[in-house]
């Protein structure tokens, strides 16, 4: 990812010459790799007795499972850390409110949106 920031600079040993007031520089952070979890988007989380969690479907019932939560990305999406597994499947979206009696459909795509 590239990107724009400010930020202050701290040296173990001053350059010489000391660069101009307001001088750009090029940094690039590595930070340490994130353990391997699933990624839902953040509109699949839901509060329900002051938990968050998603609802999942298993064997056609629903369930609400409470989860913890990882890191999140500007693209709206978030790391699980505990409570689902990658190949779980859960709610990402209903018009209405769910509960363990709900029926649902289950669709690959809401209507309108391009694939």
């Amino acid at each position: 990812m590239t990107e724009e920031s400010l930020a202050k600079i701290v040296f173990d040993a001053p350059p010489s010459p000391l660069p101009p007031v307001g001088e750009l520089a090029e940094v690039t952070v590595q930070l340490p790799e994130l353990p391997a979890a699933p990624v839902i988007p953040n509109a699949a989380l839901r509060t329900l007795d002051g938990r968050r969690g998603v609802w999942k479907l298993t064997d056609g019932a629903l369930q609400f499972v409470p989860v913890e939560l990882g890191r999140s990305d500007l693209d709206g999406n978030v790391q699980v850390t505990k409570g689902i597994d990658a190949s779980d499947q859960i709610v990402v979206y209903s018009e209405k409110a769910l509960t363990s009696r709900s029926r649902i459909q289950v669709v690959d795509r809401l209507g309108g949106v391009a694939p």
